[in-house]
C-alpha cells in the first residue's frame, strides 16, 4: 500500500471494506490437491468461468467442463489456485481489521463467484473471473481479481503477478502499469495479411503512445 499516494491507499480501503465488510464476503484460496477435498468445486469453477462467456455477447467458450477435470487428474492440479467467494456464514462482517477475512465453514454451495488462476515459479497468473446469475456485489470483481489475489502474492512470498491481457483503465488505476508485448503470426492469405498488417502499424502506434501516457500518469510512486 506504500507505493500509492494517500489519497489512493483511502479509496482502495474503503473499496475493500464495502466488499468484504458492508457486503459480509469472504474470500477463499483453494491450491492444489486442496482442490480434491472439496467435491463439487471444480464443477461450479467450471459454471462460474462459463457464466462471464454467456453474459456477453461476444463471448467465446474455450473450456470445457472436461478439461478443468482433467486438469485437477494431473499432475498439474499442483499449479492451479481458485479464489472463491461467499458471503459469511456467522458475523456480521463489520470488523477493524480487513485482513481478518476467515471463515472456516467453507462450503461449495455457497461460492458464487471467483477466479481460475495458475501460479508458478513465484509467478501468479490471473486467468478466468466470473459471477454466477442474480449475485450482484459492487467492486467484488476487483476485490477478487486484484486485492486478495495481491494479498496472496505477498503473504506467499511470490515475486510477480500477471494480471492478465486486456482490462482497460481499471487495471491501470490499480497499480498495474501497461507493458508492451510482443508476438508473431503468420497469415497465409496475401490480400488479408495486408490488410492486417496495416491495421497492426496503426494499433501498435497508438498503444506505444497510450503506454507511455499512462506510465507518466502511473498511480504507483516510483
Amino acid at each position: 500500500m506504500s507505493c500509492f499516494t494517500s489519497k489512493k491507499r483511502i479509496n482502495i480501503k474503503r473499496e475493500r471494506r464495502k466488499v468484504l465488510m458492508d457486503e459480509n464476503i469472504c474470500i477463499d484460496t483453494i491450491v492444489g490437491k486442496d482442490i480434491l477435498k472439496y467435491p463439487g468445486l471444480v464443477e461450479k469453477m467450471f459454471d462460474i468461468y462459463k457464466s462471464t462467456v454467456d453474459k456477453m455477447w461476444f463471448g467465446q467458450q474455450y473450456l470445457t467442463l472436461e478439461f478443468f477435470q482433467m486438469l485437477t487428474k494431473s499432475d498439474f492440479i499442483d499449479n492451479l489456485l481458485f479464489m472463491c467467494a461467499r458471503r459469511r456464514k456467522r458475523g456480521n462482517g463489520h470488523n477493524d481489521n480487513i485482513d481478518d477475512n476467515e471463515d472456516h465453514d467453507f462450503n461449495v454451495d455457497d461460492v458464487f463467484a471467483g477466479t481460475f488462476n495458475i501460479i508458478k515459479n513465484g509467478v501468479f497468473y490471473g486467468r478466468y473471473w466470473g459471477c454466477l446469475p442474480k449475485f450482484n456485489v459492487k467492486n467484488l470483481h476487483f476485490e477478487v481479481c486484484y486485492w486478495s489475489a495481491i494479498e496472496y502474492c505477498i503473504n506467499n512470498g511470490f515475486h510477480k503477478m500477471e494480471p492478465g491481457a486486456g482490462g482497460g483503465d481499471y487495471k491501470w488505476a490499480r497499480g498495474f502499469d501497461p507493458v508492451l508485448i510482443h508476438s508473431a503470426h503468420y497469415i497465409s492469405k496475401a490480400s488479408l495479411r495486408r490488410a492486417i498488417r496495416e491495421y497492426v502499424q496503426f494499433d501498435s502506434e497508438r498503444n506505444i503512445a497510450i503506454s507511455s501516457i499512462l506510465n507518466e500518469r502511473s498511480v504507483v510512486k516510483k
